[in-house]
């Protein structure tokens, strides 16, 4: 599918700052998929650490609508565990899905996702539906396989750690400002060994509707930095 990035379209704008060790922040790569804007979120360092678990989510959007979902466990409500995400057509789309992830791939790399969601994920809603539960997490299921930071999503160093999409028409319906909101803290460990945390809000806010409609859709990143 054609994915037009937004990013091109937006600013960024910083207030603050915060790092714990290596972790700068959290980022999102904001793009149009068809009729759903889709948010990929990157874990962000200043060197190739390890990326281990994200925990104490609260990941919303404010028309307080939920994320879209589409994958193989779609007539459960889907699923955030990776590993469904798979592309079968006109039935699962991993582009448009909405799903957790600690550096591993979804479509044809799903099948050896090896993310693992927290019982804080698991005990409010067995990992299915379309809402984070408050204070949910996930981890990297399989430590034998460290997912180090690489060169990705326009970053030096960045970890992939989710997926995120909802209808386009709920955000122009919105008209609010800080429509997606994802405020998170990050485990880590770096190459010696030495775990660390950290913690970071990303903030994705749609101009006015004037300049909306200019844009098409367009985009503002509001950054808000945790110290």
């Amino acid at each position: 599918m054609n994915k037009i990035s937004l990013l091109a379209m937006g600013a960024v704008l910083t207030a603050g700052t915060a790092a714990s060790a290596d972790f700068v922040s959290f980022e999102g790569n904001v793009n149009e998929v068809g009729d759903y804007t889709v948010i990929s979120m990157y874990a962000v360092y200043d060197t190739a650490d390890i990326a281990l678990n994200v925990f104490n989510a609260q990941i919303v959007t404010s028309d307080a609508g939920g994320f879209n979902q589409s994958d193989v466990q779609i007539g459960a409500g889907g699923t955030w565990a990776p590993n469904a995400s798979l592309d079968i057509p006109g039935f699962a789309d991993s582009s448009i899905d909405s799903f957790t992830t600690i550096g591993y791939g979804v479509g044809a790399a799903a099948a050896t996702n090896g993310t693992a969601l927290d019982p804080t994920f698991l005990d409010a809603t067995g990992g299915l539906g379309g809402f984070v539960p408050s204070g949910a997490g996930w981890y990297n299921g399989n430590p034998t396989s460290d997912q180090q930071a690489v060169s990705q999503g326009g970053y030096d160093f960045a970890v992939f750690v989710g997926q995120f999409s909802f209808a386009t028409s709920r955000v122009t319906a919105a008209g609010a400002e800080n429509f997606f909101i994802f405020d998170a803290e990050m485990g880590s460990k770096a190459a010696g060994g030495d775990v660390f945390f950290g913690g970071d809000d990303y903030i994705w806010q749609v101009p006015a509707p004037g300049a909306l409609a200019l844009l098409g859709l367009g985009g503002l990143v509001a950054r808000r930095r945790r110290g």
